[in-house]
């Protein structure tokens, strides 16, 4: 398995050599206003099988007590959501709009469902 993406502009690129573990929709009110959209979609993989180049082009913006968001300092594309409790030990979340490679989600979730808004209904049939 082998993954890659980048930002929008390309100054930040991600290369993953292994299985993406899981998949979060995250419909909280932080995630839509830092992805501009009605919920957030991250990939969830092991630390060893991810790579980062471009690290000199990437800001960060701590959200919370735990979370660290970063960005493309150039485009402005979402770049990963670190979490520094015990639940991101040992993983990378990462936005998923990133990869350019195919991707088909084994194991997903959507979380934080009850503070979506209405405007924002997602998975049509």
């Amino acid at each position: 398995m082998k993954y890659q993406g980048s930002c929008l502009c390309g100054a930040v690129v991600i290369d993953i050599t292994g299985p993406i573990e899981h998949v979060m929709y995250c419909h909280c009110k932080m995630c839509r206003k830092a992805h501009g959209s009605s919920f957030a979609s991250f990939g969830l993989v092991s630390k060893e099988n991810f790579e980062i180049s471009g690290i000199d082009n990437i800001c960060s913006y701590k959200s919370s007590a735990h979370v660290t968001r970063t960005f493309c300092s150039t485009c402005g594309s979402n770049i990963e959501w670190n979490d520094s409790s015990e639940f991101g030990d040992g993983y990378r979340s990462f936005a998923l709009g990133l990869l350019d490679s195919e991707f088909e989600a084994e194991s997903e979730e959507h979380i934080f469902q009850s503070d979506g808004v209405k405007w924002g209904k997602c998975c049509a049939s």
